[in-house]
């Protein structure tokens, strides 16, 4: 087995554990907060806000878990009439202009990141929690979703080359 695709289960792995921990932290979170509400007139406080950032981890990590499986939507009804070769140049452009968004969204967190790791207030609304480790969570989770844009797209043009 190849050293790209050790990393490539291992990477995926990770992040969907990392994900479903999330959620089930989440669900854990709105399950206690509705009985305690219920049953004791006593709330979580900030449930709203552990969700919300529950909500980040597992958008984050699960974008490139899903773009590994080829997940995401495809519309092909523009080019299946299309020759072979003509709809692989297209779906190899695809990947180019997703990788490129997706580039410019790490640049921009990280330097928002950045920003609030420096800047002294940053934090979240109700928790006062520092923003800056969940906007690099969601750079990180868009860095694995480039990783993996980046596979798709160099067998794009292995296929194109062959076609």
């Amino acid at each position: 087995m190849s050293l790209w695709l050790k990393i490539d289960r291992w990477i995926s792995k990770a992040v969907i554990l990392i994900a479903g921990f999330c959620l089930v932290i989440m669900v854990a979170a709105v399950v206690v907060n509705v009985l305690g509400r219920g049953l004791f007139d006593a709330p979580i406080y900030g449930t709203v806000e552990i969700v919300s950032l529950g909500g980040l981890f597992v958008t984050s990590f699960a974008i490139g878990y899903t773009e590994r499986k080829r997940g995401h939507i495809v519309i092909r009804i523009m080019v299946r009439r299309l020759p072979e070769r003509l709809r692989s140049l297209f779906v190899a452009v695809s990947f180019f202009l997703s990788l490129c968004m997706v580039a410019l969204l790490v640049w921009g967190g990280f330097w928002m990141a950045m920003d609030d790791a420096t800047t002294p207030g940053a934090t979240t609304y109700v928790l006062h929690l520092n923003k800056a480790p969940f906007r690099f969570t969601w750079v990180l989770g868009c860095i694995v979703l480039c990783g993996f844009l980046l596979h798709h797209l160099l067998e794009a043009l292995d296929q194109v080359r062959k076609k």
